[in-house]
C-alpha cells in the first residue's frame, strides 16, 4: 500500500477503535461501573444470605418453607425455636445484615453529588 492511498476499512475501524478505547471519560465509566456492580453484588449477596439461607424461622435451609432441617434436628418447631443454635443463627443473620447495610450505606453516601474527599478526612 503506497503512502498516498486511503485507509482500507479495517484500518479506518482499528484508527476509530483506538480513539475510542483511549476516551478518559469512557474508561471511567467502565471503572466506576465495575466498583460499583462489585460492591451491590457482595452487599446484594450479603443481604440474602441472612435473609434466605441462615433465617432460622423462615429461611430456606431451617425454616418452615424451606428444607425444615431446624425441626430436623430439633424434633419439633417448639423446641426449635428455644434452642441455642437457632438464637445463633439469628445473631449470625443480624451481624451480616449490619454489614452488608453499612457497606451499602457507605457507598450511598460516597456516590452523593455532595461527597468530597475532604469531607472524609475531616470525618477521620
Amino acid at each position: 500500500m503506497s503512502s498516498n492511498s486511503t485507509p482500507s476499512g479495517l484500518k479506518k475501524f482499528e484508527n476509530g477503535f483506538i480513539r475510542i478505547s483511549g476516551n478518559r471519560l469512557l474508561l471511567t465509566l467502565c471503572d466506576t461501573f465495575v466498583l460499583v456492580a462489585a460492591t451491590t453484588m457482595i452487599a446484594g449477596f450479603g443481604i440474602m444470605i441472612p435473609n434466605v439461607i441462615v433465617d432460622p424461622m423462615n429461611g430456606l435451609i431451617f425454616g418452615k418453607q424451606g428444607l425444615q432441617l431446624g425441626r430436623l434436628i430439633s424434633g419439633s418447631w417448639a423446641t426449635w425455636q428455644q434452642s441455642g443454635f437457632e438464637h445463633g443463627l439469628q445473631i449470625v443473620a443480624n451481624l451480616i445484615a449490619l454489614v452488608s447495610n453499612g457497606i451499602l450505606n457507605f457507598f450511598r453516601f460516597a456516590s452523593s453529588s455532595n461527597f468530597q474527599l475532604e469531607s472524609l478526612n475531616q470525618i477521620l
